[in-house]
C-alpha cells in the first residue's frame, strides 16, 4: 500500500484542486509540486523545471500556433462562404442536401484548420439560419454542424494529433495519415444517416424549390469556391506525405496559404490580421499553460513509479487486451464529461500508452482510437465543448435542449466507428504503412 500512497496523494491532490475551482493548469502543477516536495524532497523541483523546459523546447510545438493562426484567418477570409454557396446549390435539390453539404464543408474545414471550433462556429453562423429558413428541423440542422465540426480533432492537420505525437514520441506524419480513413469514414456515415433519415422523413429537410436552384453553368461558376481549399489541403498534407516538409514547415505553408486566400478574397487587412493574431495568442496560450502544468504532473507521476505500478497491476491481472481497451475507453469517456482533450491526453496517455505498447499494439493506432473517443466527448452533454460553441452562435430560438437532442444519433455513429477501429486496427494503419512503410 505504501508504494501506492504517493500516486494516490498525487491524483487525490489534482481532484481536490479541480473540485475547489482551481484552473486546470495550476491544479496539475500545484498537485505535482506538493507531492514531489513531500515524497521526493526539495531537490525534485529542479527535476520538474528541467522536464517542463524540455517540453517547452520541443520544436513540434511550433506547428501548433501556426495551424491555429491558419484556422483563425480562414474563419474570417470568406472561404467557408464560397464553399457553402456551392454546396447549397449542388446538393440543395436533395432532401437533406443542405445538411449533407454542411457535413462536407465541415470535413474540408477540418482538413484546412485542424481544430473543432472553426467548423462549428463558421457553419453555425452561415448554414444554420439558412437551413432553418428553408424549413429544416432543428435536429437535422444542428447535429450535422456539431458532428462535422468535431472532425477537426481527427482529420489532419489536427492540433490534438500533434500534441499526442509529442507525448507518445511517434511520427506526426504517420498520425496524420492514420486519421484520414477514420475521418472520411465518419463523414461518410454522417452523410448516409442524413440521406436515409430524410428519405423516410421528408418533412425534416425539404429539397429546394425549382425556382431557388441555379443552372448547371452557374454551379460550375460557384465551384471556383473549391479551388483555394483544395490547393491549401494539398499544400499542407501533400508536403508532409511526400516528405518535402516536416509538420512544422507544413504549418508555415498553411499559414502563408491562409493569408494568400484572404488576399484573393479581398479580406486581408490589418484589422483581420490583428483579430486573428489575438485569437491565436489566446488559444495557444491556454493550451501551452495546460501543457506546462501537465508536464509537471507526468514528470512526478513517473518519478514516483506510478506508471510502473499501474502497468504491472494491469499485466499481472491477466486481462485480455480487448477487456483492457474497453475499460480504458470507459474511463476516458467518463473523464471526457469534465475535461478537455488536451488535459485528458496529458493525464491518461502517459498511464495507458506503456500498457498499450506492452500488449503489442501500435501507439499510432491507439492515438486514432483516442481521438475518435474524444470526438464523442466534444458532443456529449453536459460539458461537450462544441455544444456551447453552437449555443453561442445559434439563433435565439435554438435552446440547449434542441442542441442536446440533435447530437444523439451522431454520437451513436461515432461509438460504432470507435468499435470498428478497436477491433480492426488495419483501418487506421493501412494508409500510414502504405505511405511511410511498415515499422
Amino acid at each position: 500500500m505504501m508504494d501506492w500512497f504517493p500516486l494516490v496523494f498525487l491524483v487525490g491532490g489534482l481532484l481536490f484542486a479541480l473540485v475547489t475551482g482551481f484552473p486546470m493548469a495550476f491544479a496539475l502543477a500545484s498537485s505535482s509540486i506538493i507531492a514531489a516536495w513531500i515524497f521526493i524532497g526539495p531537490m525534485s523541483l529542479p527535476f520538474i523545471a528541467t522536464n517542463t523546459f524540455g517540453m517547452m523546447s520541443n520544436m513540434v510545438l511550433v506547428a501548433m500556433p501556426l495551424f491555429i493562426f491558419m484556422a483563425c484567418v480562414l474563419e474570417k477570409c470568406g472561404v467557408a462562404h464560397s464553399l457553402y454557396n456551392f454546396m447549397h446549390q449542388l446538393l440543395g435539390g436533395l432532401r437533406g442536401g443542405l445538411s449533407m453539404g454542411t457535413v462536407l464543408i465541415c470535413t474540408v474545414i477540418a482538413a484546412m484548420s485542424g481544430v473543432t471550433t472553426t467548423g462549428v462556429v463558421t457553419m453555425g453562423i452561415i448554414a444554420l439560419p439558412i437551413m432553418l429558413k428553408h424549413g429544416y428541423s432543428k435536429s437535422i440542422s444542428i447535429g450535422p454542424i456539431l458532428a462535422g465540426g468535431a472532425l477537426g480533432i481527427l482529420i489532419p492537420p489536427s492540433i490534438s494529433l500533434i500534441i499526442y505525437g509529442m507525448i507518445a514520441r511517434v511520427s506526426i506524419g504517420r498520425l496524420f495519415a492514420a486519421g484520414i480513413i477514420p475521418g472520411l469514414m465518419l463523414s461518410s456515415l454522417f452523410l448516409i444517416y442524413i440521406g436515409v433519415r430524410c428519405y423516410f422523413q421528408p418533412n425534416l429537410a425539404p429539397a429546394l424549390r425549382s425556382d431557388e436552384r441555379v443552372s448547371f453553368k452557374e454551379k460550375i461558376f460557384l465551384a471556383r469556391g473549391l479551388i483555394l481549399p483544395v490547393l491549401l489541403i494539398i499544400a499542407v498534407l501533400g508536403s508532409i506525405f511526400l516528405g518535402i516538409a516536416s509538420p512544422t514547415e507544413a504549418a508555415a505553408v498553411g499559414a502563408a496559404g491562409a493569408l494568400v486566400s484572404a488576399a484573393i478574397n479581398r479580406r486581408l487587412d490589418w484589422q483581420m490580421l490583428k483579430e486573428a493574431s489575438y485569437r491565436t495568442m489566446a488559444v495557444n496560450g491556454m493550451i501551452m499553460w495546460i501543457l506546462f502544468g501537465a508536464s509537471c504532473f507526468t514528470s512526478i507521476f513517473f518519478r514516483t513509479g506510478g506508471a510502473d505500478l499501474i502497468t504491472n497491476a494491469v499485466i499481472g491481472a491477466g486481462l485480455e487486451p480487448v477487456h483492457f481497451f474497453l475499460i480504458a475507453l470507459a474511463i476516458m469517456i467518463v473523464l471526457g464529461f469534465f475535461l478537455d482533450e488536451i488535459t485528458e491526453m496529458m493525464i491518461t496517455i502517459p498511464v495507458l500508452l506503456p500498457i498499450v505498447i506492452e500488449l503489442g499494439y501500435d501507439p499510432v493506432w491507439f492515438g486514432i482510437l483516442f481521438m475518435v473517443e474524444e470526438q464523442m466527448d466534444y458532443l456529449t452533454p453536459p460539458f461537450g465543448f462544441t455544444l456551447f460553441y453552437m449555443k453561442g452562435v445559434a439563433p435565439p430560438e435554438v435552446s440547449m435542449g434542441d442542441i442536446y437532442n440533435s447530437i444523439l444519433p451522431f454520437i451513436a455513429i461515432q461509438f460504432v466507428v470507435m468499435l470498428v477501429i478497436l477491433f480492426f486496427p488495419p483501418v487506421t494503419l493501412w494508409l500510414p504503412n502504405l505511405i511511410f512503410g511498415l515499422r
